[in-house]
């Protein structure tokens, strides 16, 4: 776990640009997956809503997994005010982790969102809660007797639920503290250490962006912009 925790400004001024502004960032720097949590998208929060804060992370192992820690503690209850939540769960089951009752927890204690490598349950009540919920797909099937929270606050990797090749798109890790943000396109994460930079680039990226589309908008051909102001 990183010793390194963002400052208030940091956290502010990433979340003033967009998931996708943040993950050109990212793949300039050489992030193998730019960041993204794949598979990911919004069951509940509102659409123009972008959400921001640390990770705190939760690793979900089958139920009958007997080598796995065991938590003392709900997991819920373990969860920090302002902080994002973020499950990874068996890519094979189909039961949920997290419904109504676990959410109704999280929006009162102060977390601001939810972002599960895995399905969540009980729309209607996470969509009248207004809490932010991102997960690959939804089920009717609670976490018993399928699933069980191990641990808390470990590195976790989130695979994509595309088939195994040698193109496959590689595990994006989340570790805890790590920086959360979503939006109406997806789930970018950012680790302490090259948050400076990430900001740097996301700021020349939308200016530059901002040039190709004033052109663009002026009727200018697409090849000639992009020669102009992105250098190819």
């Amino acid at each position: 776990m990183s010793s390194i925790r963002f400052t208030p400004e940091q956290i502010s001024k990433l979340g003033s640009f967009s998931s996708c502004e943040i993950s050109d960032a990212l793949v300039k720097l050489g992030h193998p997956t730019g960041g993204y949590l794949p598979d990911l998208k919004r069951f509940s929060g509102a659409e123009n809503e972008t959400v921001v804060g640390e990770a705190f992370t939760v690793e979900m192992v089958d139920a009958s997994s007997a080598d796995a820690p065991k938590l003392e503690d709900h997991f819920i209850d373990l969860a920090t005010p302002n902080s994002v939540v973020v499950i990874s769960s068996p890519p094979h089951v189909k039961s949920a982790s997290l419904g109504g009752l676990l959410a109704t927890s999280l929006h009162y204690k102060g977390v601001q969102g939810v972002m599960i490598s895995g399905r969540c349950r009980d729309l209607a009540e996470l969509r009248s809660l207004g809490l932010p919920v991102y997960a690959r797909g939804h089920s009717i099937l609670g976490q018993s007797p399928f699933t069980r929270p191990s641990r808390v606050q470990v590195p976790l990797s989130i695979v994509p639920t595309s088939p195994s090749s040698d193109q496959a798109f590689p595990p994006t890790e989340v570790h805890p503290f790590d920086l959360i943000v979503a939006d109406l396109d997806g789930v970018v994460v950012v680790r302490p250490d090259v948050v400076d930079r990430v900001i740097e680039l996301a700021k020349k990226g939308r200016e530059v962006d901002e040039k190709c589309r004033k052109d663009l908008e002026a009727g200018k051909g697409v090849k000639e912009t992009f020669k102009k102001h992105r250098g190819k």
